[in-house]
């Protein structure tokens, strides 16, 4: 017989409370976007006012300055380097962070919590210190000013949570699964790709989408690896170049498209991440 769980019916002082604690987080979460639109779309009047009060919402919207930014071929340029980078620092984080996260995560490897430290301990100090010996180390094997040196290094961030990430999604399946696999003829790498890889694609979504806004987003490593070499420039690094010398119409547009790819890729990998669910809900 079926219990029914019925919610006390919430009073009026919570409603008030939480009604305003959901406000607040609205204003605190869509403050910063409706001020980045509104000055992407901004007139030059609406930025200059000689002194007097800068609007709410700008006199005569815009869309100028985009036309002016998406005619300017250096700006394709730089925004293929951080595509590039991005990506490629995604599909590395993932090939060699799956692997190690299915071992550490299925199989009792001796020495794992001292792994596990070792592999995380990369993330313990802040980028700033870590990114001299790093960009040292780079230097020495000529991996500076290049792509595959910002990739190697934006994966030495990432592989840490990728490993993590999946190690949990790992764990999280039932071992009966595999032993079932096994008892029906599978080989390892039939019931790795086959069973487990499937159901762990939520939380390797998630590292997936993680990954991605930490190359995508990331300035410290790039900056000093890169060393000025303008060919291989990202878009954080070419928006830090023009802060201080194009008006705040432009700022605000070369950072909505810093912000629209990360919006589409992780609704990308949504759809992955839902996928793999109702995947191992039916398996």
């Amino acid at each position: 017989m079926a219990i029914e769980r019925r919610q006390a019916p919430m009073t009026p002082g919570k409603k008030v409370i939480w009604g305003t604690g959901i406000l607040i987080g609205l204003f605190i979460v869509m403050g910063p976007v409706y001020l980045l639109v509104k000055y992407s779309i901004s007139d030059i009047q609406s930025i200059n006012t000689g002194g007097d009060p800068i609007p709410w919402w700008p006199f005569d919207p815009t869309l100028q300055i985009f036309l002016y930014l998406f005619k300017d071929q250096h700006f394709y340029h730089v925004l293929l380097n951080s595509v590039i980078v991005a990506f490629s620092t995604v599909m590395l984080s993932m090939a060699l962070g799956i692997p190690a996260a299915y071992v550490l995560g299925r199989y009792r490897v001796p020495g794992r919590k001292a792994l596990l430290l070792g592999i995380i301990s990369v993330r313990l100090f802040p980028d700033i210190a870590s990114v001299i010996p790093v960009v040292e180390f780079f230097i020495h094997i000529g991996a500076h000013q290049t792509y595959w040196g910002v990739v190697l290094a934006h994966t030495l961030l990432a592989l840490p949570y990728v490993i993590f990430i999946g190690i949990g999604a790992f764990e999280s399946i039932p071992s009966d699964l595999e032993q079932q696999a096994w008892v029906m003829g599978a080989g390892s790498f039939q019931t790795f790709f086959k069973i487990l890889l499937p159901l762990a694609v939520p939380g390797l979504a998630a590292a997936a989408i993680y990954t991605f806004l930490l190359s995508w987003d990331e300035f410290i490593f790039a900056y000093f690896l890169m060393l000025g070499k303008q060919e291989i420039f990202t878009l954080t690094l070419y928006l830090n170049g023009i802060k201080y010398a194009e008006p705040q119409n432009l700022l605000a547009a070369i950072s909505v498209c810093l912000s629209v790819p990360v919006v589409i890729f992780s609704l990308m990998v949504q759809k992955y991440m839902i996928a793999g669910v109702s995947t191992g809900s039916v398996k």
